[in-house]
């Protein structure tokens, strides 16, 4: 079976382009159009997921890399608590020698930032903030919540300048 560096790069780069959206509405928001902070948190949120989910792919043995498809495909590894998008189990999924990294290296790039605190209170924002309309949604959002994507993203950045030797291959 083919293995996957741990964090995918393949899922950051995902992750990245759903940041770089929420960014783009943040702005548009903050220049007058408000009803985009909305999908701003959602698009964040969503970031926020895939970022946490990069520790928890594998190869998938169903589409194997080949000569014909070179990247082959990815999925989350069985076992996973709750929906599988409550960004808190996810975070406590991760390989804990992994996750002490994260917090390490989080400490390390912003001291202070409290980064379990953020993705605890972010932790349903995705699937709260998809479908306002519905009576479980969320209500309300607190715009920091846009802080922690961008964060997770350096943390992750930080995490895979390092040697490839230095990180979990699963």
């Amino acid at each position: 079976m083919d293995y996957e560096r741990l964090p995918s790069t393949w899922v950051i780069e995902e992750a990245r382009t759903f940041l770089r959206a929420a960014q783009i509405l943040e702005q548009c928001a903050s220049n007058g159009d408000s009803n985009l902070y909305w999908p701003a948190v959602m698009n964040s949120a969503l970031a926020s997921e895939l970022l946490l989910k990069s520790f928890l792919v594998e190869a998938d043995p169903r589409f194997p890399r080949s000569e014909y498809d070179p990247e082959g495909h990815l999925r989350l590894v069985a076992g996973l608590p709750g929906n599988r998008h409550g960004l808190i189990d996810l975070y406590n999924a991760i390989p804990i020698e992994m996750a002490n990294q994260v917090r390490e290296t989080s400490e390390r790039l912003a001291p202070g930032f409290q980064l379990e605190k953020w993705i605890t209170a972010c932790s349903k924002l995705f699937v709260g903030t998809r479908y306002p309309y519905e009576a479980n949604s969320v209500q309300g959002i607190d715009l920091d919540a846009l802080k922690l994507a961008p964060h997770l993203d350096q943390v992750l950045e930080e995490m895979t300048r390092q040697p490839a030797s230095a990180r979990l291959q699963i």
